[in-house]
């Protein structure tokens, strides 16, 4: 095994689920409901330069370039099983995406070239240095007056999420979410970042986040 294939979690945490994860999605989690709110959040417009950071089978990025064709659509993720399924659905879809395998805090990417870097449920994932760590290579990736769009879990806001905060926070890498830490971690790589509103599903409250690398 590679030393990137040991330094993530699978999306459903156990290997073996990943063929059920679309459907998880889709069913359970209503994922394309808030990715079709992420993108309109995200304001693309046509030309611009979009990473999909921790692509999973690449719903995202695949909603993205359906939603503005002249976009220039990239995925990223560690899974090669995951980006085996995005590559085999942009195929389905008649659409045209660059998937990375790459982890998300060693961005394959210049400086400075990405419009927009939207990620879906996948910081969650990441322990607290490597959330750091992800953040400042957003801000490096990030063209001057590019934004950050961001759908995770946060901070609860209602009486179900903060039920299932507890368990929540036995998992190591969700306790920055579910502390409401994710602004703090953005905003000390140099992001202004605001949060902008809620989206509560089975498993939790997931937040809105927008971020925006300032102009020298």
């Amino acid at each position: 095994m590679s030393e990137s294939e040991e330094e993530y979690i699978p999306a459903l945490g156990i290997r073996a689920l990943t063929p059920f994860y679309d459907l998880i999605q889709r069913w359970v989690v209503r994922d394309t409901i808030y990715k079709s709110r992420l993108i309109e959040q995200a304001n693309i417009q046509p030309n611009h330069s979009v990473l999909d950071l921790g692509c999973g089978t690449g719903t995202l990025a695949i909603m993205v370039k359906q939603t503005v064709p002249t976009a220039d659509v990239v995925g990223l993720d560690a899974d090669p099983q995951m980006l085996s399924v995005a590559n085999s659905k942009t195929a389905r879809e008649n659409v045209t995406i660059k998937f990375d395998q790459g982890l998300t805090f060693s961005l394959p990417y210049p400086d400075a070239s990405m419009d927009r870097v939207l990620s879906s449920l996948m910081i969650h994932h990441l322990k607290t240095p490597d959330k750091d760590r992800t953040a400042q290579e957003v801000y490096r990736v990030l063209k001057p007056g590019g934004q950050l769009h961001v759908i995770d879990f946060g901070k609860p806001q209602t009486f179900y999420g903060k039920l299932l905060a507890p368990f929540l926070h036995g998992f190591e890498e969700a306790n920055d979410n579910i502390d409401g830490r994710l602004p703090q971690i953005f905003e000390q790589a140099g992001l202004i970042i605001r949060e902008m509103g809620d989206f509560m599903t089975f498993f939790g409250s997931l937040t809105f986040l927008y971020g925006e690398k300032p102009y020298a």
